[in-house]
């Protein structure tokens, strides 16, 4: 059967020599229709070539494509009454990843806070935890309370995952070889020169109240203040418990204190605790020297509190009064972000991930380092004066001793 000289309309077609296309003399004349060999040829070419520049691009590509984020998981108690702490914590930790990232993150990678709030229970705690770790964080920064802490400390170490702590103090997590690391020492150091400064203004007789859902805190920081306040020579008329749960349990160790006729009264409670006890006392008119953790040393109680919670005693790593040009700088960034002033759990939030930060740079970028190269921090820059952190992720800082003068916290020595 005889080929058809034209093509349908539509479709292409060999031409012969010395013939021409129907579309010769239509739209496309001057173009070649044909698929010739020389076509072939062509089309390869440019496959090649095409193929050539893809791969420098991928090339190219892989070279900038920057590392992946490196997660950092927040931890701590972000609402209800005594959420001061994790609140101002997470922002402390914020502002520092916002910091490091505006200046190149850290070993060519940019950080990410993921925060969760971990209630004020120790299966919260452990919930909180379970979370974060599910959603791969490399790294966590709390817990803010050393009960929290103490509950969920197992989950973090069975998933290899290093925790920092800006605020849990529990001597019992001291000396250890784990992935636990914290910016603030063991509050033993605290509660033995309380102690001290409350026998040196004339004190013989005190009475202790302790909020025992904390009570790796809570329990050693009373025991110690007791122990060296009775080797000075003074008398520890009372020792009472309550669990901030409980209410009633609360307002019976503060009238049991009313009625051991003690001189002083030592508060190792929550903020709103101590603001509600100072305010109680003097109701009823009892007016004994008070002293109070580092717990209650936050914001919370000054506006809690008011004219009652004057001349409460603290000893603490952290004065809000510092002048210190690092510490001023702090200040001033963190009100111009959050609206208000940071306290300690702001400040030590800040440095806990400016030390992860610097163990990270030195480990290459590498997060799997982070629990070799966290012990190695040395005297690194931090808001309340150089860190150093020692073998077992500890670290050593100098006490103040403070009080509430005039509605704000001044340092007395």
């Amino acid at each position: 059967m005889a080929q058809p000289d034209h093509a349908a309309p539509g479709q292409g077609s060999v031409p012969t020599p010395g013939h021409t296309t129907a579309h010769e003399n239509g739209p496309n004349r001057g173009i070649q229709t044909g698929r010739g060999p020389w076509f072939s040829r062509r089309v390869v070419l440019v496959a090649v070539a095409v193929a050539a520049v893809g791969t420098v691009l991928a090339i190219a590509l892989g070279l900038l494509r920057e590392p992946p984020t490196l997660r950092i998981g927040f931890v701590g108690q972000l609402e209800g009454l005594t959420s001061d702490l994790g609140v101002q914590g997470r922002n402390g930790a914020q502002l520092a990843v916002e910091h490091l990232n505006a200046a190149g993150g850290v070993a060519g990678r940019r950080l990410e806070l993921v925060a969760e709030h971990d209630g004020n229970t120790p299966e919260e705690a452990r919930a909180a935890a379970t979370r974060l770790l599910a959603r791969k964080v490399q790294a966590g920064v709390g817990h803010m309370t050393s009960g929290q802490t103490v509950a969920a400390l197992p989950l973090w170490e069975a998933a290899g995952v290093p925790l920092i702590s800006p605020t849990t103090s529990a001597p019992a997590l001291e000396g250890r070889e784990d992935g636990f690391f914290r910016v603030i020492p063991a509050n033993t150091i605290w509660a033995e020169a309380l102690a001290v400064y409350a026998h040196s203004t004339g004190l013989r007789e005190m009475a202790v109240v302790r909020e025992t859902a904390n009570a790796p805190f809570s329990t050693p920081f009373a025991e110690a203040f007791a122990a060296r306040f009775r080797e000075l020579g003074g008398t520890v008329t009372a020792d009472l418990p309550y669990a901030a749960a409980d209410r009633k349990e609360f307002a019976q160790a503060l009238r049991h204190a009313r009625q051991s006729a003690a001189s002083g009264v030592l508060l190792v409670c929550p903020a709103r605790d101590v603001a509600m006890a100072a305010q109680g006392f003097h109701r009823d008119g009892f007016f004994p020297a008070l002293f109070s953790s580092s717990w209650g040393y936050t914001r919370e109680l000054l506006l809690a509190g008011g004219s009652d919670v004057e001349g409460i005693v603290f000893a603490h790593a952290y004065a809000a009064d510092l002048d210190d040009d690092s510490f001023r700088n702090f200040q001033a960034a963190y009100t111009a972000r959050f609206g208000w002033m940071p306290n300690f759990a702001a400040a030590f939030g800040y440095e806990a991930v400016m030390v992860l930060g610097d163990a990270l740079a030195r480990a290459g970028g590498d997060p799997a380092r982070l629990r070799e190269t966290l012990p190695e921090v040395r005297n690194l820059t931090g808001v309340l004066g150089p860190i150093s952190l020692d073998r077992y992720g500890d670290v050593h800082r100098r006490s103040f001793i403070l009080t509430i003068r005039d509605g704000e916290f001044a340092t007395l020595q």
